[in-house]
């Protein structure tokens, strides 16, 4: 060995009894902070505060009550509406009215858990009786039913079952030898239990460092995860980092230092035992989703309306702990106060809180005096040993040592064991012992299983299992929808507010594709653009998917004022830019809480916000209706946009939806849905849904449908087209933007007046195909199949002139990688959409050109690839307050603008008009990129368009 090496495992050995003297420290003080921080509150303090907290249970066993009350009054979303402030007041008066009686009344005192719980299941109540069927928008004068009210009950049952097997598997069967043996037993524990083996130093220090994580995962990932959630993008992975090497070094110094972990083990009761350690784990889960740029998980965290972050997600992670807290709390108590009865010699009704605990035996054990001691109940469950050290002691003074119920079992055990021979009926005690350090171990499991499945098992039974409400019903009268060949003929054409479109002047039919929010400023923006050209009121025909619908969807129903005959009303087009760019998944997250969502109703409302009243829905039999969070994306678009129908839009309008399902067989009937209404049907009756529809279209339109656009008979794409006026337009744009995963498969119920009832299962229209062109193209082809040919000699244009523009804004792909063949499959569908879009376009071509003497033209006005690719723009319904846009040249450049900068930058795109931003320079260099990038020919495409609308350029293709 050499003298350097030598030296150096000297330093070593030296720091380690330095840096465990100073550990000590440390841990001293913070027991005397644990001790004063989580003691049961005395008897003598104000009578002011014995009104906020009772005496003989720490400060946040009522705290945690309150934080219950307020949520079941305001819901998880903190509503002050007045009906929510009524209940509220309630709540607070059961609340300080519990904590008077608790000071009066011993057993008031002693049973404060059975009070809490009356006080909730009263408020509960009060809450069933006053609520209505809940629905977004609709000003109600009652409280809305929330998730609150079933976690309320199913804790209720959950703790009650909870004390009973406390009650079972903590009962003694040595007649009071705890209690006997006690003063027997040193429950201090060793003197030298800290004393660092420092034979292999280096070894230790390396094997500590590399076990901490191993051991540890959750312990080090939570506190870095938790911060994740909060912070802006580009503090993402510095945060977790730093956060995740301070944890890690924290651990590795409690694995050396058994003092500090027992700090750790503290501070993490709060996160990392029973029913918090698996929220803990679910938080962890989705940081890592946000750490790995998924996209929806980083948009829900980044902001909205509120600018950033997301209030709401952040309260219903600090609600799921402090229920998880609470009910923790109990069941802890539970097994604590029965032990603390097991070791009072002669208990009574009421439990003690501490007792003496004068020790006989051998004292060379511990540095803690014999005489003085005593054991109390401390904190959540936790027991609080209490002594004086020896004199000359380094640590001198009051000797603190918490544990909880099973350590302190295992201690007692042990202690016994080694002293059996000199014990009377040792064994007796020794088999409770035993049984007691078995149950402590399956306690935890039984009331964490229990609770989990109270709430979990009926989410989990409902959501496959329980009736689901239409998002859509559709009282089918035979249609009477428009002629699409009216569009098209080349004659004069009332077009809504519009002045009439004259014989010879272009008619343009719209195609926007899907991408949430993105698709729909986008297109916004392009309609706008029209706007200004004056070309707006040619439009004649518009198709969308998902966020195409959904502007479209707006654009109808605000015709009057977008297309009226006084010009470009740029207030109206604000207005329109801002509802595309409104944050509705946050609608969406906000009314997640319902009951209706969550667990379920038996009546559900059918109508909000200006929609025609109708009666409410139910259901006959056991099974409750549960609402799909479809239902507050459809409520809330209707809010948003308005409540008008297919039949008042006076232009031709497709919005497309994807079939996944449907019910009913009409050849085989269900004779255990005789008698109930159809979703009440298409639940009993689960073996004849119907799937081989899988990937057709479902198209709530206002056009007349023909043979090609009616449900198939033979093999083929399946097609259903529905042109019922009475169809709400908001809602069939909801149903288009229905987007999976987030939102579960939509229920469309179509009642004839005659015939058999029929539902369907719709998703997100950009499934199947997301440009929104194949429908469109067939109803125009349809129609032109059926005018007789009419080219010859010196036959003039039967058509007017159309102009097809698709509005695209689907992300470019990749590079190729590795995939294992899932980049083909999730390819495929788009690859053969191009295909079908392309033979339509094509017969197109032929009917006009060759048939009827006509002209179309088909313009691609894609959207820049900087504002879809390699982050940008999102399409989750949200508009987060930061996007982050790189430079399609990839030179690394990248810059951050804010979302109002986005979405003027998104207009500017087809207005002519100056916008002011806040980041100039920022937003012209995202311009450049727009305008610059390889392969882009949006500015040249859209100019070609403005000019051959204007007559500036030969018609040509």
């Amino acid at each position: 060995m050499t003298q350097v090496q030598a030296r150096g495992r000297s330093l070593v050995r030296q720091a380690y009894p330095w840096l465990n003297d100073r550990v000590a420290d440390f841990v001293r003080g913070w027991r005397r902070l644990d001790a004063w921080a989580n003691r049961p509150l005395p008897t003598r303090r104000r009578a002011y505060w014995k009104l906020l907290a009772p005496d003989r249970y720490p400060w946040y066993a009522p705290a945690l009550f309150l934080v219950l009350t307020v949520m079941l009054a305001l819901g998880p979303t903190m509503e002050t509406d007045w009906p929510n402030l009524i209940l509220l007041v309630i709540g607070l008066v059961l609340f300080l009215g519990l904590n008077a009686l608790a000071e009066r009344r011993q057993v008031a005192n002693n049973y404060l858990l059975t009070g809490q719980l009356t006080c909730l299941v009263a408020m509960l109540a009060l809450l069933l009786w006053s609520s209505l069927p809940e629905v977004y928008g609709e000003m109600v004068a009652a409280p809305r039913l929330h998730v609150g009210v079933a976690v309320v009950l199913a804790m209720t049952v959950a703790l009650a079952a909870a004390f009973g097997f406390a009650a079972a598997l903590f009962r003694s069967t040595a007649d009071g030898g705890l209690a006997d043996a006690l003063p027997e037993v040193e429950l201090f524990l060793p003197k030298d239990r800290y004393s660092f083996v420092g034979g292999g130093a280096k070894a230790a220090f390396f094997s500590a460092l590399a076990i901490a994580p191993v051991r540890y995962p959750v312990e080090l990932l939570l506190p870095g995860s938790l911060l994740t959630l909060f912070v802006p993008d580009h503090l993402l992975a510095p945060t977790f980092l730093f956060v995740g090497g301070i944890m890690w070094i924290l651990l590795f110094l409690g694995i050396l230092f058994e003092r500090l972990m027992e700090i750790l083990k503290t501070l993490g009761r709060m996160f990392f035992i029973g029913p918090q350690r698996v929220i803990s784990i679910l938080v962890i889960a989705v940081a890592g989703a946000r750490l790995a740029e998924i996209h929806f998980i980083t948009y829900l965290f980044n902001g909205g309306s509120t600018g950033y972050g997301n209030p709401v997600l952040m309260l219903y992670i600090l609600l799921s702990y402090a229920c998880a807290w609470y009910y923790g709390f109990w069941t802890d108590q539970f097994v604590a106060r029965r032990l603390m009865r097991m070791l009072t010699l002669k208990p009574d009704w009421r439990t003690a809180i501490s007792v003496a605990y004068p020790y006989h035996g051998d004292p060379t054990l511990s540095r803690v005096e014999s005489e003085g001691r005593t054991i109390s109940l401390h904190g959540a469950g936790r027991l609080k040993l209490r002594g004086h050290y020896e004199d000359g002691y380094a640590g001198g003074g009051t000797a603190l040592q918490f544990m909880t119920p099973a350590e302190l079992i295992g201690q007692f055990r042990r202690q016994i064991e080694l002293r059996s021979r000199d014990m009377i009926k040792a064994d007796d005690l020794l088999a409770s012992l035993r049984n007691f350090e078995r149950a402590a171990v399956i306690y935890p499991v039984i009331v964490g299983t229990l609770a989990f499945g109270l709430i979990v098992g009926p989410i989990v039974l409902t959501f496959y299992y329980a009736v689901q409400p239409p998002e859509l019903t559709v009282h089918a009268e035979g249609g009477g929808g428009r002629d699409a060949l009216a569009f098209m003929k080349n004659q004069d054409y009332e077009n809504g507010d519009c002045s009439p479109l004259k014989a010879g002047m272009p008619r343009i039919a719209i195609a926007a594709s899907g991408g949430g929010t993105r698709a729909a400023i986008y297109t916004a923006s392009l309609l706008r653009g029209l706007a200004e050209a004056g070309h707006v009121c040619d439009v004649v025909m518009a198709s969308g998917v998902s966020g195409g619908s959904a502007a479209l969807a707006y654009f109808g129903l605000h015709e009057a004022e977008l297309r009226s005959r006084g010009g470009v009303g740029f207030m109206a087009w604000e207005r329109y830019s801002r509802e595309m760019a409104h944050p509705y998944i946050e609608d969406v997250i906000n009314r997640a809480s319902d009951l209706r969502i969550t667990f379920g109703r038996f009546h559900w409302r059918r109508f909000t916000c200006g929609e025609p009243a109708v009666p409410d829905g139910s259901v006959s039999g056991l099974a409750p209706a549960r609402s799909k969070l479809g239902h507050i994306l459809a409520e809330s678009f209707a809010c948003r946009m308005g409540a008008g129908k297919m039949g008042d839009v006076s232009f031709g309008l497709m919005l497309n939806s994807s079939i996944v399902g449907s019910y009913p067989d009409p050849g085989n009937p269900c004779r255990r849905g005789d008698g109930y209404s159809l979703p009440e049907q298409a639940s009993r009756c689960q073996g004849l849904l119907d799937g081989a529809g899988a990937g057709g279209r479902l198209v709530l339109t206002n056009i007349g449908s023909t043979q090609t656009m009616q449900a198939n008979t033979s093999p083929g794409m399946e097609i259903v087209t529905i042109d019922e006026p009475d169809v709400s337009v908001s809602r069939a744009a909801a149903l288009s933007a229905n987007f999976p995963p987030v939102f579960p498969d939509a229920a469309v119920d179509i009642m004839p007046s005659s015939g058999t009832a029929k539902r369907y299962w719709v998703t997100d229209g950009g499934t199947v195909e997301n440009r929104g062109t194949v429908t469109m193209y067939r109803a125009l082809r349809d129609a032109a199949r059926r005018e007789p040919k009419s080219c010859g000699c010196g036959n003039s244009p039967r058509f007017a002139p159309l102009h097809v523009i698709v509005a695209d804004v689907s992300a470019l792909a990749g590079p190729y990688s590795e995939s294992f063949g899932f980049d083909s499959v999730l390819g495929a569908g788009g690859q053969l959409g191009l295909g079908m879009e392309a033979e339509l376009r094509a017969d197109l071509k032929t009917l006009y050109e060759t048939t009827h003497c006509s002209k179309i033209y088909f313009h691609d006005i894609v959207i820049p690839p900087v504002f879809s690719s390699n982050g940008g723009i999102g399409t989750h319904w949200l508009l987060p307050g930061s996007m982050t846009f790189r430079d399609p040249n990839h030179s690394g450049e990248q810059v951050t603008l804010h979302a109002e900068d986005v979405e003027k930058l998104v207009l500017s795109l087809h207005s002519s008009r100056a916008f002011s931003y806040q980041d100039n320079g920022g937003v012209k260099r995202v311009l450049g990129w727009a305008q610059d990038g390889p392969g882009n020919r949006h500015r040249a495409n859209w100019v070609r368009l403005l000019d051959m609308l204007n007559g500036k350029l030969p018609p040509q293709l």
